[in-house]
């Protein structure tokens, strides 16, 4: 689920900043994309990490 809202998230900034002439489409996609990119990374990792209380 959260990496899903990242994705909404990040396409909601795109459009934010594509529509507001702050960069072009593709500069605004790549930005975007990086919010589900990180969020798939985040989830990826965390099964790696220890648990505190096994």
């Amino acid at each position: 689920m959260g990496i899903f809202l990242a994705l909404i998230t990040g396409l909601v900034v795109w459009v934010v900043l594509w529509g507001t002439s702050l960069m072009k489409s593709f500069d605004a996609f790549i930005i975007a994309m990086l919010f589900p990119l990180l969020a798939a990374t985040a989830a990826i990792v965390i099964k790696y990490l220890p648990r505190g209380n096994d």
